[in-house]
């Protein structure tokens, strides 16, 4: 009797210890499969950003490439598959940007059309706080816009009359990421309260 229990409880450890190296083996073989998709999913990242760059018309990378990507590296963990679902989701939206937007030159340093930011304002008719020179002039606060570099500005002047008559409305001085200024004459026009009545 007690050797059947000797051979039980050797046949009960052989069996945990079967079933610690079994265990031990999938942990490994996930962690590998898991690092072996990071690498790939890093590389289709890295492929992605290279696409971000080139211009409208020359992305390398499609939808369904991404798709059939997806498929590849998800296999049937859903949780995974789905996190890179929304991956693809975020990519195509920057590609479609991308081929929305179109820089062609800048005052510094060209960024990536996906970084382009477009911000629209106005100083509010006959409210301009307009200030007397030789003619006026106006600072514009763009500081709410959040520009990281110097921005392109496109002026114009809106109002009730003699706006044929005035010079400077388009010209843009003292630029900065938060702010410029626009001085505009007119001969009908030498107050800035004279100004903010046209």
């Amino acid at each position: 009797m007690n050797e059947a229990r000797e051979d039980i409880k050797a046949i009960k450890l052989a069996n945990e210890e079967a079933m610690e190296a079994v265990q031990e083996k999938m942990n490994n073989a996930i962690e590998e499969a898991m690092s072996s998709t990071a690498q790939m999913i890093q590389a289709l990242k890295r492929r992605n950003d290279e696409a971000m760059n080139i211009t409208k018309g020359e992305l390398k990378i499609t939808k369904e490439e991404l798709k059939n990507k997806t498929d590849a590296l998800a296999g049937n963990d859903e949780v995974l598959k789905n996190e890179l679902v929304a991956s693809v989701k975020d990519i195509e939206a920057l590609l479609l940007r991308a081929k929305d937007v179109l820089i062609v030159s800048s005052e510094e340093e060209l960024r990536e059309a996906s970084c382009a930011r477009i911000c629209a304002g106005t100083t509010k008719k006959g409210d301009t706080a307009w200030v007397d020179w030789s003619g006026v002039y106006t600072d514009v606060d763009i500081s709410q816009c959040g520009f990281v570099t110097i921005p392109t500005i496109t002026t114009s002047l809106e109002g009730s009359g003699y706006h044929y008559d005035s010079t400077g409305v388009t010209s843009v001085y003292d630029l900065t990421t938060s702010s410029f200024r626009v001085f505009v004459t007119d001969p009908s026009t030498q107050t800035g309260s004279e100004a903010n009545t046209y």
